[in-house]
């Protein structure tokens, strides 16, 4: 699949999720192996889905993309994966490279000990902690 198809259709897709679950920590796509170019995991991580069950936001998360995203792109994604905001890998991913309605792409790093071959990152920060009054 053409890259600036699957860019394109992330990028809104970013917009939607904002839109409909609030801020987004993460959401980015990682290569799913070195030799294998058009499949991908997909890692989100937002503060709406930190206290649900993986299996709810699983569910939530696959029918937005069912809805919003062509037949071709879900096809690319071979795993879907929902991190806690608070996970070393999100926070560490958050320190290392900041994005903001723009599109990063990243070869050869080494994240928390997870190796990226190749990843496309939509939308990647920390999020402010909210004050209780």
């Amino acid at each position: 699949m053409d890259n600036e198809i699957l860019v394109k259709e992330f990028g809104k897709m970013t917009q939607i999720i904002k839109q409909e679950k609030g801020p987004l920590s993460l959401l980015m796509l990682k290569a799913f192996d070195a030799e294998m170019n058009d499949y991908w995991n997909l890692i989100v991580s937002t503060p709406a889905y930190d206290n649900l069950t993986l299996k709810m936001a699983l569910t939530d998360l696959i029918t937005l993309f069912n809805k919003h995203l062509s037949q071709a792109v879900l096809e690319t994604i071979a795993r879907t994966i929902i991190l806690e905001t608070t996970d070393p890998f999100v926070k560490e991913i958050n320190q290392a490279f900041k994005v903001k309605n723009t599109v990063k792409y990243v070869y050869s790093a080494v994240i928390s000990g997870i190796n990226l071959e190749k990843a496309i990152i939509f939308e990647s920060h920390p999020l402010s902690k909210k004050i209780k009054s």
